[in-house]
Formats: C-alpha cells, structure tokens, sequence
C-alpha cells in the first residue's frame, strides 16, 4: 500500500521542516510527502524541499480547500493522508490512521475529542462549533462521528477522486466527510492527539 501524505501549507516556514522530518519515519522510503504551498509569502517552499517534500505551488493563497485539492489531483499511490504542516498533528500517530486502511477502510479520521486535546491545541469558538456540526451529522446521516472538522485523516485515493469535493476555505474538512458517507464509504475514527502550534498563526 503506498501512502502520498499531503500537506496544505500557508505561511509554515516556521514549523513545516520539523513536520517532515517528523513524518518519515511512520512511512516507507518509496511513499511520497506532497507540500501544497498556497502562496506563502515565507520560506515554506523552501523550507519543505529541504526536508525532502515534493513541492507544488499556486498562486496567489487560494484557501485551504483549494489546496487540498490540489493535493487530491497531484498525489500518487493507493492511500492519501492528511496531516497539517503547523505541528498540531504529532507523526506518531500515522500509523495509527493506516492500520484500518489496510483491513478495508476506505476512510479513516483521527478525532480529537477521543484522543487527546492539549493545553492551547484548540480554541473555544472552534471546539463548540465542531461538537455542534460532528452532532448534526451524526443525526442527519445517522452515523456515529466525533471530530468532523478533523484535518488529520486519511482516504482511499481513487474513492476520494470519484467524488467531486467544491470547498475553497476551511469547510473542505466537513464537505469531505458528509460526502464520503453519502457515497458509502467504509470509514474508521481512531483517536490522535492535537497539539497547539509549533508557530506562526492559525487562518481558521
């Protein structure tokens, strides 16, 4: 099974390089780690290609969602994951998110809310306003979500190409969920940590 691990990055010069490096030991030699520089206006480019990412670039910043499609159109390989480049995903985890990949899953989201939220990983407007939609989905769709804004998890590469995702900005995360269940993908919540911010500051 070989993982294309795809960060969208704005502005993480600061701690992208440490994610990388970070990343590379959870994942084997020939899988890939895709950077989608959005436009920085820093050394993000520079940064990641140092640490041994392939590099796409847009221009100018298009927002979060536009890069993670990006990304969708640029990876290779069988399994997709999502990691943020700011240092609140810890790499440890990784393996954690493809072990279901491999029994069948054809989505895997890591959550938060039964993993470990750190001191400053969150803040309160954003920690309401996820528990209020990851509920509302869970009682339009009748499924059992926790963390639905969840920007660490993983796909199947061609389910998640078959699906047409519109999202420009932040909200990618929940379009991407409610369609892979409207399209009856198999999808596994395993619990991570979430970490406050290795520097920079959060466009949330």
């Amino acid at each position: 099974m070989k993982v294309c691990v795809v960060i969208a990055a704005y502005n993480e010069g600061v701690a992208l390089g440490g994610v990388i490096k970070g990343i590379r030991p959870f994942i084997k030699s020939d899988d890939e780690i895709l950077v989608i520089d959005d436009g920085s206006t820093d050394n993000t480019s520079e940064v990641a290609r140092a640490a041994g990412a392939r590099v796409v670039r847009q221009e100018p910043n298009q927002g979060k969602g536009k890069a993670i499609r990006r990304g969708l159109q640029e990876a290779t390989g069988d399994v997709i994951l999502f990691i943020d480049g700011d240092g609140q995903d810890p790499p440890d985890d990784i393996p954690a998110l493809l072990a279901p990949m491999e029994k069948g899953a054809d989505m895997v989201n890591g959550s938060k809310f039964i993993g470990t939220l750190k001191d400053g990983a969150i803040s309160l407007p954003n920690y309401f306003g996820n528990k209020f939609m990851s509920g509302f989905i869970n009682v339009l769709f009748g499924v059992k979500i926790t963390d639905s804004q969840s920007g660490f998890r993983c796909f199947r590469r061609q389910k998640l190409r078959d699906i047409t995702l519109d999202a420009s900005e932040y909200e990618i995360e929940t379009e991407m969920l409610i369609k892979a269940i409207r399209n009856g993908f198999k999808i596994v919540e395993v619990p991570v940590t979430r970490d406050k911010r290795d520097g920079g500051a959060t466009n949330f």
